[in-house]
């Protein structure tokens, strides 16, 4: 049960530092939008982020990234890094694939919107992820 609620805690807290920082890059790179629209931005990111979290075994594939597969040591820098690089990797294809189809929808444009926006967002996600880490583990 204490595992539960950490776990919900560290989704809620995480979801909502990453729809901040990730929506808000998003909307500036779309030429900015109104406060409803950025809103509305950042409930959607965090549904998505929060849903992902709650289906696929993030935690569990970014140890297996940055320990198996590259053989980085837990608790240093390095193994951090790697482990929130695949991570974001994960959330962020996911929420800025589902943001690009919800503003977008299925056309010629979408792939197009979707990767003028990504690889900026990821950066931004793997950057907010270092963050807030090492506070999350108080807080949660």
């Amino acid at each position: 049960m204490k595992e539960n609620i950490r776990f919900f805690r560290w989704n809620v807290i995480t979801n909502v530092c990453m729809a901040l920082s990730i929506n808000t890059t998003a909307t500036l790179l779309g030429g900015g939008d109104t406060l409803s629209g950025w809103v509305k931005g950042c409930c959607c990111a965090f549904t998505i982020n929060t849903v992902a979290a709650v289906i696929i075994p993030v935690g569990i594939i970014g140890r297996w990234f940055a320990e198996d597969l590259l053989k980085t040591k837990p608790g240093r820098f390095s193994e951090m890094l790697a482990r929130n690089f695949i991570i974001n990797a994960i959330y962020v294809t996911i929420v800025s694939l589902c943001m690009a189809l919800i503003n977008v929808g299925i056309g010629k444009e979408f792939i197009g919107v979707w990767w003028s926006t990504y690889p900026i967002l990821h950066v931004v996600g793997l950057l907010t992820s270092l963050l807030i880490e090492k506070p999350l583990k108080i807080l949660a």
